[in-house]
């Protein structure tokens, strides 16, 4: 088999915009580049994108925290017809022959990556995360160099080839990234010389809201879903002994920054997922989805408290995780409240638009 021929090129029509969350953002600029233009919070909530996840394992430092669904991308392509289909290779190689395809192919490339080797982020050796996500739109392979879209970059970022070989295939325990890559074909109707959103987003917005209710709900285990967060709850009062602060001190800092700042867009991505509660109440004039998605922002400032308190447990000692305990139970009471109403106008919406569920 003939080698591939040298790679230069990046993609000049592909259009970066900055987001919060580095999935959301990175569907919205690949979907965008396809035709089919969405608000990243769009994106987030017809994909079910809200979820909750406590995570402790033997070989982690310390318990993972997140707030989004782990199928959010497979339910965001389910809900709107988009054909999608992940890879992951053990070789490097194959993975980036593939990427060097899908460029020449004028297709923009969503990957997976783990963050410490990305120079231009900045971070400690030691901050490993493989579950970041960026939109490779360029290689100039002649100066061994590739150019990627990161949510809250402004401009396209310069990454040096091996640097990219090793962020695609970092063997962190922490989420890896398993040399990634994601694959797309759109549907005719969400093709914008045929739009016809006033007929496919009320489908879209109920199939979504339902979904997130049922998840969020009825989880598989008890560290996912409303029973996480009473889970999450539960163990924080045991985190001053199991994690003691002379040792896990930056763990709780890094614990405050992953519950509300990077990739959350704040309060584990409530006001994310309330700002498409917003924009779906003002798209469809419904006064009901505004209703809840100003309650989705006021539990969002919640999940804030409960992130500055966690921060500052190293300080506030015993106490400050008493209090901090106190008010997740209070989270989760909120959200399973606010969830059981949604749910129940999914079905509403379910009965008067159509749709469809998984």
């Amino acid at each position: 088999m003939a080698p591939l021929p040298r790679v230069n090129k990046v993609l000049d029509k592909f259009v970066h915009r900055l987001g919060v969350h580095c999935e959301s953002s990175a569907l919205r600029d690949v979907f965008e580049y396809n035709g089919l233009t969405l608000s990243e919070a769009m994106v987030f909530g017809l994909g079910s994108g809200l979820g909750f996840v406590y995570w402790q394992q033997k070989d982690m430092p310390f318990p993972f925290v997140g707030g989004r669904s782990r199928t959010f991308v497979e339910d965001l392509c389910h809900n709107l017809g988009i054909e999608f289909k992940a890879f992951e290779t053990g070789s490097a190689g194959r993975a980036f022959d593939a990427l060097r395809q899908l460029i020449t192919r004028d297709k923009p490339v969503i990957i997976n990556v783990d963050m410490p080797y990305l120079r231009y982020l900045g971070l400690s050796a030691e901050a490993h995360f493989g579950g970041h996500t960026v939109v490779v739109a360029g290689i100039e392979e002649d100066k061994g160099v590739a150019y990627v879209a990161d949510t809250a970059f402004e401009r396209l970022q310069t990454v040096t080839l091996k640097e990219l070989e090793a962020a695609r295939g970092s063997n962190t325990k922490v989420f890896p990234p398993g040399n990634r890559w994601l694959a797309f074909r759109f549907p005719p109707q969400l093709a914008p010389d045929q739009d016809k959103s006033h007929l496919w987003l009320p489908q879209a917005v109920a199939t979504a809201l339902s979904k997130t209710a049922r998840d969020m709900l009825n989880p598989r285990i008890k560290n996912l879903g409303t029973a996480g967060i009473l889970h999450f709850a539960t163990k924080v009062l045991q985190w001053p002994e199991e994690f003691p602060v002379t040792v896990y001190g930056q763990q709780y800092r890094m614990a405050y920054t992953m519950l509300n700042e990077d990739g959350t867009g704040g309060g584990l991505f409530r006001f994310l997922y309330a700002s498409f509660l917003k924009e779906a109440g003002e798209s469809l004039k419904d006064p009901e989805l505004l209703d809840i998605a100003r309650q989705f922002h006021e539990v969002g400032s919640k999940w804030v408290v409960a992130a500055r308190q966690i921060r500052g447990i190293p300080e506030g000692g015993v106490m400050q995780v008493g209090e901090t305990s106190r008010v997740l139970y209070q989270i989760a009471e909120a959200e399973e409240g606010i969830l059981r109403v949604l749910g129940e106008k999914g079905k509403v919406m379910l009965a008067a638009y159509g749709g469809h569920t998984k």
